[in-house]
Order: structure tokens, then C-alpha cells, then sequence
């Protein structure tokens, strides 16, 4: 062996644990943002997903008061079957006879 071979060799050796060290840090970094992308490009979705569904069962599960049912109740008839009995006059119990009902 020439003299710079053994000299390089001896480096080597000299710092062989340091190198192992930084070779070790190199891979646990790499695999670290390895994993993380493979986590978001899983765990994204999937969350997003799971988000989605929960909401939408809230949403089918929510109770409303009396009082938003009712405005939404006279809403929905105002804008849906009031024109159908425009002009008409509803009979009360109290006006009602039973020769009324005969004509």
C-alpha cells in the first residue's frame, strides 16, 4: 500500500464512529420526512372524511326551537301553498252551522 492509501485508511478509522453517527442521523431524517409525507398524503383525506360525516350526522341529529320551526313553518307556506287559498275565507268553528256545510 503507498503511503497516502494507509494515511486515508487511518483517517478512516479515526473517524469511522462519526461518520457511522452522522450516516444513522442522515437516515432517521430522511425516514422521518418520509413518514410525514406519507402521513398527510393519508392522514389528509382521511380526516377531511371523517370531518365531513360526523358533520352531516350533526346536522341530521340537530333539534331546532318552537319558535325557528314556527318562523320556518310560515315561511315554507308563504312561499309554497299561500297563492293556493288567496281570497278565501276560512270558516272559524264558531260561524260554522250545519246549513252552511249543506250549500
Amino acid at each position: 500500500m503507498s503511503q497516502a492509501k494507509v494515511d486515508k485508511h487511518k483517517k478512516e478509522k479515526k473517524n469511522r464512529a462519526k461518520t457511522i453517527r452522522m450516516q444513522k442521523l442522515k437516515t432517521a431524517v430522511w425516514v422521518t420526512i418520509i413518514s410525514l409525507g406519507v402521513g398527510a398524503l393519508v392522514g389528509i383525506p382521511l380526516g377531511k372524511g371523517i370531518y365531513k360525516y360526523q358533520k352531516k350526522k350533526a346536522e341530521q341529529n340537530a333539534t331546532i326551537s318552537s319558535l325557528q320551526y314556527s318562523s320556518w313553518f310560515d315561511e315554507l307556506w308563504a312561499n309554497n301553498y299561500a297563492d293556493l287559498y288567496a281570497g278565501m275565507d276560512f270558516v272559524e268553528d264558531e260561524d260554522a252551522s250545519t246549513t252552511d256545510a249543506a250549500e
